[in-house]
């Protein structure tokens, strides 16, 4: 085709197309005229495929050409402009202008756009800066004094204003096809570099090229510290469920019932006077029938309860001889009350277990938990029944007989020590801390929480004892021993094996109990040759050697720095603790006579003792209560606190204590335990200095496991705590070989 045919057919296409064309269009015309002529002119003048269309359009619509190629069109990719190589040189100056022409027009319109939206974001544009997020991320590097690229921001164009630097702006195309592979025809692939640091360009970059080219934007400012709030109130969520556990605080059913667990099902208890009462919750196999005069056996469950236990009414006291004669209980009785200011998990409270009697054959002991004072000293009181008499104590042969290994005797103690278990496994649903459990024995309690203490099951149970009143005469004999001095019963009840025992009614086992054995000498001066019946034996499964001895041997390990062999002790009496109402109406009027001659008939006149002794005390019944005090109950626990335990011991005085609930203006035996549970009668300032003394001196106990100042030495507890530096009636009494041989038992 010649150059003036080419002409002519370029003239007449222009003709018919100059209406519709672009600039775009004309522009690629003219680089295509250019590539016919250069094939021209290298390559000769072959025939060309001619038809109405002409070879021009026959080639750019893609048929045959002279050389037999299809010639397809070319594509441009978006974003990209397929120019040939020398077009930069050679370009129209006319079009160049009209094309310049074109993009300043589309660039004023766009920053016509971008100063609209400027005005409408920089107000969040001064927020942003302002933020503490973004002044964080904006920091400059310490190192280096610059911006960290990594946390650099890149605001697009929207959020910042317009400046002189000319941008590059594409101009409008229409839809191409598909980009298809051409081969290499001599067009240059030339791609337009667009600033992605600014503008709306940068906005279009994934996500994935943003972080690797560290170049973020407001967007992602604002995800990222979204994600952040979210992560944060997750983990806050996540440490304040853990740390919650479950309900502070169980739900009441009615406003007054409030359900709890333990290891044998759930139980329901009461809201009373601002504290909850569990009563009567079964802690041991009911010892009656086959098991009458065997250890206690904790709960199984095949033993347990189906539902939830009732334990809203106080249960029945276990079976026993009552200080009027008289007899009260039930056998069928290993149970213990709960009372506990809250029923939660979190913040648990000490445990204080009551474990009193009057002696070991009975007595309702004032040793009972208190309302008041769970609720304001915050801990949790727990009392166990546990048997008395002959059903906790009884030794024969034919019992030890029916047992491998053969032993008899202290069941009591084993019923102190299933209920203890149970403490350990249950306590933490209503509310107590089952490590921080003090044991408060008083009187026959305290001597069964005195030997307990030497028993070794019994070790990991308890974190301190305090004992109130107790005995120091334990039991030294061998079992055989014991069971000789039991024939007695034997011989009432007129059985000769363990089977007769158990199926004998409790009115025959009661019966058959010698009188002597229920004496309590207590509260009387001691007499030569008396008798004392001793309820605990060396029954060789619990108690195997004497007290003193396990003792002296847990002494040892405290000096030798095993303190976790040696719980913590305290030893109390009053010094009245001989008083009662019974001696004290016994006279009208109490003369220096009566009294002188009182402690001639005893076994402190048979020494001739009585002048000697008495400078000690005053001839008048004070006098004598205090004698007797000082040989049952004070100096023996002075001689055991003080000389084998080193262990505090206090002392209260009874002019600071006043009446009490025993009246008579004595502090009688319970006065100290009394004042602690809150039952001590103060209707004077006088008493209520003492119950607060008192009540300091023991929950601080509780609590700390040590008392208030010095941990030993003796203490008088008055209306203040003062140190008593020493006891002369009690160190005559010792001189004398009257303490503590005359001691009471139980």
């Amino acid at each position: 085709m010649s150059t003036m045919d080419i002409n002519n057919l370029e003239a007449k296409l222009e003709g018919e197309n100059d209406e519709n064309k672009t600039p775009d269009k004309q522009q690629i015309e003219d680089e295509e005229k250019e590539v016919m002529l250069k094939s021209d002119e290298t390559e000769g003048n072959p025939e060309v495929k001619s038809d109405n269309d002409g070879p021009v359009k026959t080639a750019l619509s893609g048929d045959i050409t002279e050389q037999g190629r299809e010639v397809k069109p070319k594509f441009i990719p978006i974003g990209a402009i397929k120019m040939p190589g020398f077009f930069m040189k050679n370009s129209d100056k006319d079009k160049c202008k009209q094309d310049e022409d074109d993009i300043e027009k589309i660039a004023d319109n766009e920053k016509t756009e971008d100063e609209a939206q400027f005005v409408k974001y920089s107000r969040f544009e001064q927020f942003l800066h302002a933020c503490p997020f973004t002044q964080f991320l904006n920091k400059p590097d310490h190192d280096s004094g610059t911006k960290s690229e990594m946390f650099s921001i890149r605001y697009p164009k929207i959020f910042r204003k317009s400046s002189n630097k000319p941008e590059a702006t594409l101009a409008s195309m229409e839809t191409l096809e598909d980009k298809l592979d051409t081969p290499n025809d001599g067009m240059e692939n030339v791609k337009l570099e667009m600033d992605t640091e600014e503008g709306k360009v940068a906005t279009k970059l994934p996500l994935k090229e943003r972080i690797r080219q560290k170049k973020f934007i407001v967007d992602d400012i604002v995800v990222c510290g979204l994600a952040l709030l979210v992560l944060l109130a997750v983990v806050v969520g996540v440490i304040v469920g853990a740390r919650a556990g479950p309900p502070a605080e169980r739900p009441l059913r009615l406003g007054r019932y409030i359900t709890t667990l333990t290891s044998c099902g759930p139980v329901e208890g009461t809201l009373d006077e601002g504290v909850y009462n569990f009563y009567n919750i079964p802690y041991a196999v009911p010892p009656v029938g086959e098991k009458r005069f065997t250890y206690a056996q904790p709960l199984n469950l095949s033993t347990c309860w189906n539902g939830t236990y009732n334990a809203q009414q106080p249960g029945p006291l276990c079976l026993q001889f009552l200080e009027n004669g008289t007899i009260a209980g039930e056998e069928d009785c290993l149970t213990l009350d709960v009372v506990t200011p809250h029923v939660r998990y979190d913040s648990p409270l000490p445990v204080v277990v009551l474990i009193g009697a009057n002696s070991l054959a009975g007595g309702v002991s004032p040793a009972q938990p208190s309302a008041l004072y769970a609720r304001t000293k915050e801990v949790v009181f727990v009392r166990p029944n546990f048997r008395l008499g002959p059903f906790g104590f009884l030794a024969l042969d034919i019992i030890s007989n029916s047992k491998y290994p053969p032993t008899s005797g202290n069941y009591a103690l084993s019923d102190l020590l299933a209920a203890l278990q149970w403490v350990k496994y249950n306590i933490k649903h209503f509310g107590g801390d089952a490590s921080s459990v003090t044991l408060l024995g008083h009187r026959a309690g305290a001597t069964l929480t005195a030997a307990l203490t030497t028993v070794p099951k019994a070790q990991q149970l308890y974190s301190r004892v305090w004992l109130s009143s107790a005995s120091v005469i334990f039991p030294g004999e061998p079992l055989d021993q014991a069971q000789k001095n039991n024939e007695p019963f034997k011989q009432r009840i007129k059985c000769d094996d363990m089977e007769c025992l158990q199926r004998a009614s409790t009115t025959e086992i009661l019966s058959a109990t010698p009188d002597i054995w229920l004496g309590d000498n207590v509260g009387t001066l001691p007499i030569a040759g008396e008798f004392q019946h001793s309820w605990l034996v060396l029954d060789g499964h619990y108690l195997r050697v004497h007290a003193y001895e396990s003792w002296n041997a847990q002494k040892e390990a405290k000096n030798a720095g095993k303190e976790k062999l040696f719980k913590p002790m305290v030893f109390g009496t009053t010094e009245h603790s001989g008083h009662s109402e019974l001696l004290h109406k016994k006279h009208l009027n109490w003369t220096s006579e009566i009294v002188e001659k009182m402690v001639n008939e005893s076994a402190i006149g048979e020494k001739n003792l009585t002048s000697k002794i008495l400078n000690h005390f005053n001839r008048s019944y004070d006098g004598l209560v205090g004698l007797i005090s000082a040989v049952r109950t004070l100096c023996p626990l002075v001689s055991l606190a003080r000389l084998r335990l080193a262990a505090p011991m206090y002392v209260v005085m009874g002019s600071g204590a006043g009446a009490g609930a025993s009246g008579s203006g004595k502090a009688g035996i319970n006065a100290d335990v009394e004042a602690i549970l809150g039952t001590f009668d103060s209707e004077e300032p006088e008493q209520r200095r003492f119950m607060a003394a008192m009540q300091q001196l023991f929950y601080y106990f509780v609590w700390h496991g040590l008392l208030p100042g010095a941990d030993s030495g003796l203490i008088a507890v008055g209306q203040d705590q003062l140190p008593l530096h020493g006891l002369p009636a009690c160190d005559s009494l010792i001189q004398e070989d009257l303490v503590p041989r005359y001691a009471h038992i139980d």
